[in-house]
């Protein structure tokens, strides 16, 4: 994030805070714990299997950034920042630990061929209309981890997927169960109701004055104006410095020229590839063993003996295996961790070649040189508008990098006046309106992470400028308190009018809920709704039969309510009620019902729901397999050290 690299860009005060952050592991492990032989710096611990703070950290901080993605201004800050967060955090880094194992003991792997094409197909990694070698180094590198260490965990999670797809792929609804299922989907029910509107009842609700005062004097803490705050503040907007930016003709070429090969696509070479497995846990004769058999095969199809897709054919009907081979498509440079492999592919020359054994984590490869794809290049005037706006962005960030730092300094620096840095900048104060701790304005002060900073003890309390502040990428504030008003008592003829609407309400809504009752026992004795509805100045329906889906002819809260009343006995009705989202309320009654029929479905619609049932048994199966296999595994959780 932009305002990250602010932070990690700034001297002055900024050094100070990172000092501060150093001290806190020590004030919360001791200093020992660094020094100590065997001390963990483990968050848990799942049968053999240890996960790291490190791991912790990262998971939770990810989960942090989704949630906060995905709800915005909304995000409850005790929520990012509690304990429900962090546990759901471990929860699935032990319920990973706990599969992993499950797959190995399944005998499940995923083979080199496979991983590389999972790996390149990742839309994150894509770039140009394909796989990005730079785009993916960069990801994981912002992201904290090693390409090695990204492509095990991809290949861990490549064979629980395996696992959990076998388990859901192997479960079949069977016809009884799909027509159980059709007869409740597609049921239909004979349905009436009665609406008794709350606006009749608010109209003829009235409060006198002593219901006012007594209400008021028993609820004085109610009522009250809240306390209130305005607003200075100082903004930069990424958006706005790049439009100010210039670029030469001679800049733009030589940008182009710098980063030709990200306009063009590079050389490609298809490859198919013959493997001798090796196990994780091989030996040196093992290895020597494997290393002596590819190079046997090597040799017979360098010597003309076999054909490179006879053996291919014959290691492909192989049934012991040991072996494994196939086409791996095209491989750019930079495409696999260990650079052995693409050594000697781009180490040949033509098409047809073959190379001597290759040893790879996996175990020995032959590979054959298949066709070569030359690298392209497109002309400048072709990328001339991409070069301009990425080289306008590029500078754009390095300014708004060093104007982002100047005002955290001059802020910091000055933390009773903005005016020192907005100078500084030839940028304006601005102001903003009044607002309460609950925010409700527009732009600025309904961010809820300005108006927590603004009513938290440094602005509030010591009249301190806040810190930079990202509202979004690209769009940095720094505010202060301008003015403050604290939390005043209301009078009553202040809150006359709120405590005249609200005990209306009450009162409406009583009576409301008494005529209700009323109806449905008068109904339980059979009175006609259709009767009982004119009579108390409601709003009778017969809705006929319908079905689950009839939302649009029958108020959703009615509809749900009668779909979960019990089957009404021969010659009865089953009676119920509910409260309709706008205050009214509505008595219902089922006369009858009728289950949906197995032709009900055409014949694609039953193929879908067998396979939605199916996969939802299946994914249960799973969840049991999982809960069955974390009940078996001994798991430790080190509480204090998230």
């Amino acid at each position: 994030m932009l305002l990250q690299k602010i932070r990690d860009r700034a001297q002055g005060w900024f050094a100070y805070t990172i000092i501060g952050l150093l001290t806190v592991p020590f004030a919360l492990w001791g200093i020992n714990q660094y020094f100590e032989t065997g001390g963990s710096a483990d968050a848990a611990v799942v049968g053999g299997s240890k996960i790291s703070l490190q791991e912790f950290q990262r998971s939770y901080q990810q989960q942090r950034q989704r949630m906060q993605a995905a709800l915005g201004s909304n995000a409850d800050p005790a929520l990012l920042e509690g304990p429900r967060l962090k546990q759901q955090a471990l929860r699935q880094l032990i319920d990973e630990r706990v599969l992993n194992q499950l797959a190995r003991d399944q005998g499940l792997r995923i083979s080199d061929q496979q991983l590389h094409d999972a790996l390149v197909a990742l839309p994150v990694f894509q770039q140009s209309g394909g796989f990005n070698k730079d785009l993916y180094a960069r990801l994981l590198r912002n992201q904290g981890f090693t390409t090695a260490t990204f492509e095990e965990g991809l290949r861990q999670s490549l064979a629980t997927a395996q696992l959990r797809d076998g388990i859901v792929a192997s479960v079949v609804a069977t016809p009884a169960e799909l027509t159980q299922v059709i007869a409740l989907l597609k049921q239909q029910r004979d349905l009436q109701y009665a609406v008794l509107p709350l606006e009749k009842y608010l109209a003829g609700a009235t409060v006198d004055d002593a219901a006012i005062r007594n209400y008021f004097e028993k609820n004085k803490d109610r009522f009250v104006n809240p306390e209130q705050l305005r607003l200075q503040f100082i903004e930069l907007k990424l958006a706005q410095i790049a439009e100010g930016i210039e670029i030469g003709e001679d800049e733009l070429r030589t940008s182009y020229q710098e980063q030709i090969t990200k306009y063009g696509r590079p050389e490609e070479r298809s490859a198919s590839h013959i493997l001798v497995k090796l196990p994780t846990d091989a030996g040196e004769a093992d290895v020597e063993k494997a290393h002596v058999r590819a190079q046997r095969i090597a040799d017979s199809v360098r010597s003309g003996v076999k054909s490179f897709d006879q053996v291919l054919r014959e290691v492909q009907a192989d049934q012991s295996g040991e072996l494994e081979g196939g086409e791996l498509g095209a491989i750019t440079r930079g495409m696999f961790a260990e650079p052995a492999f693409e050594k000697a592919l781009y180490a040949m020359r033509n098409p047809g070649e073959v190379s001597d054994p290759v040893r790879m984590p996996s175990g020995f490869h032959i590979i054959r040189l298949d066709s070569i794809t030359p690298a392209q290049v497109k002309p400048f005037e072709e990328v001339r508008a991409t070069v301009a706006k990425e080289l306008r962005q590029q500078k754009a960030e390095n300014r708004f990098y060093e104007i982002g730092q100047t005002l955290a300094n001059l802020s910091y620096e000055h933390p009773d006046s903005l005016e020192p840095a907005a100078t500084a900048l030839g940028v304006p104060v601005q102001e903003s309106g009044w607002f309460s701790r609950q925010g409700g304005g527009e732009g600025l002060i309904a961010n809820s992470k300005v108006v927590n900073s603004a009513f938290g003890e440094d602005l509030l309390k010591r009249g301190m400028n806040s810190e930079p502040v990202e509202l979004e990428p690209g769009h940095v504030v720094v505010v202060r308190v301008k003015e403050h008003k604290d939390a005043t008592p209301r009078t009553l003829e202040e809150s006359r009018e709120d405590i005249v609407k609200l005990l209306r309400q009450q009162q409406a809504r009583e009576a409301l809920a008494k005529d209700a009752e009323t109806l449905r026992a008068r109904a339980a004795k059979g009175e006609h709704l259709q009767t009982l509805a004119a009579e108390l100045g409601g709003e009778y329906k017969n809705a006929g039969l319908v079905g689950r889906d009839a939302a649009s002819s029958v108020d959703g809260a009615v509809l749900a309510a009668a779909f979960r009343l019990p089957q009404p006995q021969a010659g009865q009705v089953a009676l119920g009620s509910t409260v309709l989202a706008n205050g009214d309320q509505a008595v219902f009654e089922v006369a009858r019902v009728v289950p949906g029929q197995p032709d009900a479905l055409g014949e694609d619609e039953r193929k879908a729901l067998a396979q939605k049932l199916a996969q939802q048994t299946g994914s249960g199966q799973f969840e049991q397999l999982l809960d069955s296999a974390r009940a078996k595994t001994k798991v430790v959780v080190y509480s204090d050290r998230l």
